[in-house]
């Protein structure tokens, strides 16, 4: 099937060319050759091509040759570029890989054709060759933003490169961007120039504190038959043309110096103070103080990328020049502009705009509520992870203690909601081991109502992930934590869908156990994860030290082992000794903000970062410590009172299988019924998933994991905190009377 657009003409065959569809494919390129000699095969979605297909290439080619024309086919596949390169056809085909980069190339040809303007300056002779006659506008980009190399195409700013997510620290200055390679400026001269070039110009980010942007399509080019011209000379000569365009205040200039011993690339902003330009670039304060007025009026402003070698590159686009020149290999070096450089044999490409518009408008419009800010990398992080589409809604679901998740509402190009998706934010190494586990342990296990992830993206020590969902209803579903049922929802209910999610959904990781050695005091130690900071959070919030082995507890009227001695002390003494027990692939950090609900219940899971094969009981354990202590109903020393005394029993049982008495007396009675009803049930299926063994030592290790660091919860009150304290003295003082048992024994 193909598909015609034109200005200039492009063919955009989809599936294959073949005997039966190779008549219609050449019907249309037949029509097409009436009207152009100049014509280009869009084959990016093109899987295969016969002899018939090759065949109407290659006469193609060769009628178009003859009429002093061209074909370019761009985005070729991988198994068509073999069927070409087998004829030998890929060395006489010009193959590049984008329609865009085909288009530039047929419009630079188009105006080849066309006849140059010769002109005169204090007796140097040059030439002024139109390559663009579009009149698109100048871009002004927003204070604040990170931009990728490759948004900005030919562009130049105030700011800095930023290889990292907190900026605006970062020592600002000059910066030219060319879309592939970018060079710097910074304001205090004690810090060198400098430059960044990139293989995926996507991967180098710029934080802007003002630019303006004039895209990838130069209108021009200027030549002369001088052999050596000072650069001024050169500059001189663009403003005579600058002239002759209407509405032409600001202008880019982009100087090749063709010496051998000497060559370089050089960027140059020309802007003339009339109000016409000033006005607009008010907008971006900073630009206009430190880029314009600093230079003084009517003064150009750029920089020189100094190369190794003179360009080998022979072609016309200024683009692919950049991108064959601009190497990492071949810049040695960026220095400030220099007016009085002698340029040999110089080629200059000039863009001319018309207008000026805010760039935020053209790209991905991002949208937000009043209640919180994007901050500038996770905006640079959207952008590339949603790069196709036209518009994304982005609401925060929650805020974690290492990451941030968001539901993202999506719009493609033509205004269509998409299905909904989850956002993802951390850092890379959380967002490297998320997809990585997504894949080898949720994918292959839990295939219905899973999530998948979409993509990743990077920035410094930030990563970013897109959750999709299989078998979610359409855009207009909604997804809702499972803390919202926990709390709105009865026990029957909620029963229910526990019994879905661990009996139905996760069985393939919790109901397949394997007998082996596990290492609890290593694998459930909070300090070797996200609580490295325990000790000194403890004692800030109640003076206590670690170093000491009991410490009075108020609350339960006694002296207790204190709990953050025995994670100092006893945890790293008894790390490599072996404990027979069964094992699991378990999420590792399962909570109700990381499973998600559909308007038909279906159930996903996210936040995969730490799952792996583990105790196979730690997911049940980690949801009692949110059930009994996270959203303990304790809200004076009266509540907590009450609910230690019931509590305590719930960790004085010395079985699985024992179920502790229900005394509590307090005043919350519905909400802690609910709490008891949803702990005995994690302790069932976790009974069930070792097969009915009632040792208890290993839940509460994996108690002890999310129990002691609750101290460090920024979320939650300080009477929780006291509260998880006590918890963790019964645990620990429970852990130390087993160990000793099993000593003795």
């Amino acid at each position: 099937m193909s598909e015609i657009s034109y200005n200039p003409p492009i063919l955009k065959v989809t599936g294959r060319i073949d005997a039966v569809t190779s008549t219609d494919f050449e019907m249309a390129v037949t029509h097409l050759l009436t009207a152009t000699k100049f014509l280009v095969f869009d084959l990016a979605d093109c899987n295969f091509l016969s002899s018939t297909g090759i065949r109407i290439l290659v006469k193609t080619h060769k009628k178009l040759l003859a009429e002093q024309g061209k074909l370019i086919i761009a985005g070729i596949q991988p198994e068509v570029y073999q069927i070409i390169e087998m004829v030998g056809l890929h060395t006489i085909f010009e193959l590049v890989d984008t329609p865009e980069l085909a288009a530039e190339a047929i419009k630079q040809l188009q105006s080849d054709s066309s006849e140059p303007i010769l002109f005169t300056h204090d007796n140097k002779s040059f030439q002024w060759l139109e390559t663009d006659k579009t009149k698109k506008p100048l871009l002004i980009w927003n204070p604040n933003e990170i931009i990728g190399c490759n948004e900005l195409g030919f562009a130049i700013g105030y700011g800095a490169s930023a290889e990292m997510d907190e900026v605006e620290s970062l020592p600002p200055g000059l910066f030219i961007n060319t879309g592939v390679c970018a060079g710097f400026l910074p304001d205090d001269t004690t810090i060198p120039a400098d430059f960044r070039v990139a293989s995926d110009a996507s991967n180098i980010a710029l934080f802007s504190l003002g630019a303006i942007s004039f895209g990838e399509l130069p209108s021009g080019i200027i030549t002369s038959s001088e052999q050596e011209l000072l650069m001024n000379e050169l500059l001189v000569a663009c403003k005579h043309i600058k002239k002759l365009k209407q509405n032409a205040e600001i202008s880019l200039i982009v100087v090749l110096n063709n010496d051998p011993e000497l060559p370089s690339i050089s960027i140059v902003l020309d802007a003339d103070s009339g109000n016409n330009v000033m006005e607009p670039l008010e907008q971006i304060p900073l630009f206009h103080q430190q880029v314009i007025l600093r230079a003084g009026a009517d003064k150009p402003i750029g920089l020189t990328f100094k190369l190794e070698t003179p360009p080998q590159s022979k072609t016309n686009l200024l683009s692919k020049f950049v991108t064959d020149t601009l190497t990492i290999d071949n810049i040695i070096g960026v220095e400030p502009l220099s007016t009085i450089e002698k340029m040999k044999q110089p080629i200059v490409w000039l863009f001319f705009k018309e207008g000026i518009i805010n760039a935020n408008t053209q790209g991905l419009q991002i949208e937000t509520n009043n209640q919180f800010t994007l901050k500038p990398y996770q905006r640079f992080l959207i952008r590339k992870l949603y790069p196709k589409l036209s518009r994304v809604i982005v609401e925060p679901l929650h805020g974690g203690y290492s990451a941030q998740t968001f539901q993202v509402t999506s719009f493609d190009k033509q205004g269509r909601k998409l299905r909904p998706t989850v956002l993802k934010v951390a850092n890379r190494a959380m967002i490297t081991r998320e997809s990585k586990h997504c894949q080898q342990y949720a994918q292959p296990y839990i295939f219905n109502n899973s999530a998948a992830v979409l993509g990743t993206e990077f920035h410094g020590d930030k990563g970013a992930l897109v959750y999709n969902f299989v078998g979610i209803g359409g855009e207009d579903s909604r997804l809702k934590w499972l803390t919202h049922y926990f709390h709105q929802e009865n026990i029957e209910m909620l029963e229910s869908l526990f019994d879905k999610i661990f009996l139905q959904i996760l069985k393939p990781w919790y109901g397949q156990p394997i007998h082996t050695t596990l290492y609890p005091f290593k694998d459930h130690d909070p300090t070797l994860t996200f609580f490295p900071h325990i000790y000194q959070t403890v004692s800030g919030l109640f003076s206590i030290n670690a170093d000491d082995q009991y410490i009075e507890i108020e609350e339960m009227e006694r002296q207790m082992l204190n709990p953050y001695w025995f994670l100092k002390h006893e945890f790293p003494k008894r790390r490599e000794n072996g404990y027979a027990y069964f094992e699991g692939i378990c999420h590792g950090d399962l909570n109700m903000q990381n499973i998600l609900l559909d308007e038909s219940m279906n159930v996903y899971l996210i936040d995969f970062s730490e799952t792996k094969p583990r105790s196979v009981i730690s997911d049940f354990a980690r949801l009692e410590a949110i059930f009994l202590v996270d959203n303990a109903p304790v809200d004076n020393r009266e509540d907590l009172d009450a609910y230690l005394n019931y509590i305590m029993r719930f960790y004085m049982v010395e079985s699985l299988q024992h179920i502790p008495a229900y005394t509590y007396s307090g005043r919350h009675q519905k909400q802690v019924q609910k709490q008891v009803a949803l702990t005995l049930k994690m302790r069932k299926y976790a009974l069930e998933s070792v097969q009915g063994n009632p040792d208890i030592l290993p839940y509460y290790m994996a108690l002890l994991e999310w129990v002691l660091p609750i101290v460090c919860y920024y979320s939650l009150p300080k009477l929780h905190k006291r509260l998880s304290m006590c918890i963790s003295a019964l645990l620990c003082e429970n852990v130390q009377k087993f160990l000793s048992e099993s000593n003795n024994k």
